[in-house]
Order: structure tokens, then sequence, then C-alpha cells
């Protein structure tokens, strides 16, 4: 039985000898050697609101009556999120803020057919010094096999020059139910319909995003579901009630990791590997979770290095992992993550931060799993 128990995790963490770094990019790449922590080089959200998420059946992301909690998506911080219409827009604005366009263009699913070329986008953003964004109210349908979501925003923007404008727009967003897909590649949350359009100063934001949606045929609004929350996603719980799919950090793409196991959605899991031969293939990757019934998990402290426009990240983690027969494991290891500098990405498809390598072992339950993990990456 434990032989079974180790070799299902060798499949989801990898059949690796070493905790160093490494990218599947081409690009040359520092060897991270043992060094002293400090913190991540990209700002990230490690502490957000816990949500009442709405039943997998009806919904994929959770509902919140409370006051919208301030969300910083400053250029000061790094927001790569795709859990909710509402983070995905607070990604977007991000991507603009650090003038880091192909990312910002990734979000749209058919980019051109909304924004035009690459190029034209970037353009017409390079001298944009910030944007703030206004969002109304977040409808949602539950369609067969998918989730559609529609949000009127306007967007603010301030150039270099200090010429302020705004542009609307009524945004409509695509989400295949994760768990119905049954092989790579990932079909992600993105925006499927909506471009920018000019708002005339005399138009307050209030009459604009009332106006936004006007003669759309979303049938969002019609499907008669409560708002969605414009807050971020709880990173506290990884359980199958919650939806997480964030790569803003380290600690946020192995969260999402584990909570698409635990939610059964494999092919999302494997997503976030960047190189995938470090797990083999998806067929024995998705098999090696037979027996797992839920994955909760610990982190230490982030550990990161840079250099030539790469980032490197190892993060050490305690996952204590409950199998369908009711028993428990506890594995303590090192997961490295890898991105290319987003603001020097010039070809699409956008890749985004994720994990390269993980080294675990199973230890026994009563050993003191903070100390292994000030070892885990060193």
């Amino acid at each position: 039985m434990k032989q079974a128990l180790i070799s299902l995790f060798i499949i989801m963490i990898f059949m690796i000898t070493a905790c160093a770094p490494q990218t599947a990019t081409p690009i040359p790449e520092p060897e991270i050697a043992p060094m002293i922590e400090s913190t991540e080089i990209i700002p990230t959200h490690t502490i957000s609101p816990t949500l009442a998420p709405l039943s997998a059946e009806t919904e994929v992301v959770a509902t919140e009556t409370t006051i919208d909690l301030p969300v910083d998506y400053s250029a000061a911080v790094y927001l790569d999120d795709r859990s909710t219409p509402a983070t995905m827009l607070y990604s977007l604005a991000n991507a603009i803020n650090r003038h880091e366009f192909i990312r910002a263009y990734a979000y749209w699913s058919t980019p051109f057919d909304y924004i035009g070329l690459l190029e034209a986008f970037t353009n017409n953003y390079a001298n944009t010094s910030s944007v703030q964004l206004n969002i109304g109210e977040i409808h949602s349908e539950n369609a067969v096999g998918t989730f559609y979501y529609s949000a009127p925003v306007i967007f603010t923007f301030t150039n270099s020059d200090a010429v302020v404008y705004r542009m609307s727009s009524c945004f409509l967003f695509r989400l295949p139910h994760p768990e119905d897909l049954g092989e790579p590649p990932i079909d992600l949350l993105h925006i499927l319909k909506g471009g920018l359009n000019p708002v005339p100063v005399e138009i307050n934001d209030d009459n604009a995003l009332m106006g936004a949606c006007n003669g759309t045929d979303y049938g969002t609004y019609a499907a008669g579901n409560p708002p969605e929350s414009h807050n971020l996603e709880s990173l506290t719980n990884l359980g199958p009630d919650n939806y997480i799919d964030n790569r803003s950090g380290a600690v946020e793409v192995v969260s999402s990791l584990f909570n698409a196991v635990n939610r059964k959605e494999y092919v999302r899991a494997f997503s976030y590997w960047q190189d995938a031969t470090a797990v083999g293939s998806y067929a024995d990757f998705a098999a090696g979770f037979a027996d797992t019934e839920l994955v909760t998990a610990v982190f230490g402290a982030v550990i990161s290095d840079a250099g030539a426009g790469q980032y490197y990240y190892q993060v050490p983690v305690a996952q204590t992992v409950q199998t369908t027969s009711g028993t428990t494991q506890i594995f303590v290891g090192c997961y490295t993550l890898h991105l290319s500098n987003p603001g020097i990405q010039a070809v699409m498809p956008f890749e985004p931060l994720g994990i390269t390598k993980g080294q675990f072992a199973l230890v026994a339950n009563d050993l003191d799993t903070m100390t292994l993990m000030e070892r885990a990456c060193k």
C-alpha cells in the first residue's frame, strides 16, 4: 500500500531528482543555488476574502453579498487571475498598467476580432500611465457544458501627457465546464466578445455602465442569477466548493493545482505544468489521482531568483493527502516555477507562470513538517 501511494504522487509531481530550477524554454537560465530567502520579485495577492461559493451544479465561481473590497491592480503588483470575470478584469487592467500588452491581449479568445492586431493594441496604449476600472453588475448563465458571464465596464485611462479619457465595453466571458474536458489543451475563462468604445465626456460612469450592454444578445441577464462577486477568490480554501485559477505567484499557482485536483479537473491541473515532460503523459497524470479524495497544503517562504529576463521561484510545501480509502499521507517537498518576463514576451501565445519541477517525499504523519520545509528547497 505504501509503495502504491508513493507512486501515485510520483505521477503527480514528477519523476524528478532535484529541485533546481529550469525552464521549458530554450533561453539560458541561471542555476538556483541555495540562497537567502527573499520576497518574490513579482508582488502577489496572498491574502484574500473567503467567499461563499455556489454549488457546482449551478455555478463555478462564488457570489458575495458584502461590500466589494478594494483590489490593487496597479503596476506595483502582478495579477494574472482567471478565477472569476472580475479577477480577469483586474488582471487585464494590471497588464495594461504594467505595459505587458501581450498578456492583456491574451485574455481575449479571439483578440483580433475585437481589438485588432497585437502591434496596434500595443501602440494604442503605449502612452498609458495608469488605467482604472468601474465594473457594473456581472451576470451569469449556466448553459450546456459552459458558463457565460457578462459585465459592463468603464476604463479610465490616464496618459503620460496627463490626458484622461474613458472607454466602455460589455464583455461576454466564456468558461467551458473544466470537469468536462477529457484531455488537453485546457480552455480557460476568457473574453469571448467585447471591444473598447469611447465614452462621451458628457456621460457619467453610472449612465455609461447602464447603457454599455444595451443591444447585446448575451442572455445572461435573462437567466436571473444573482450578480457575481467583484472580490478576489479565497486562496485559503483549496476544496472543491471553491474555484482557483490564479497564476499571479508561486503559491497561487500551486494552490490552483491542488484546487483543480480536488475538483477532479485534471486537465486544468495538468495545465499548471509549464514542462509537461516532468509529469509524463496526461493519461498517466490523471490516473495518478484515482485514489485522491482531498489535498490540503501548508506553504513555506518562497525563494526567488532572476536573470536574463527570466524569473524563477521555489516554494516549499507540506501537502496532506486524504485518500478515497480513508488513509492520510503527508508529503513534503519543493516546487520550482518559471516565468519569462511578461514585458518582453513578444510572440503569442503568452506563457504564464508555470511549474517546471517538483521533488517530494512521503513522511511520517507525526514529524515536524515546518522543520522539513525549511530544508525542502535547499
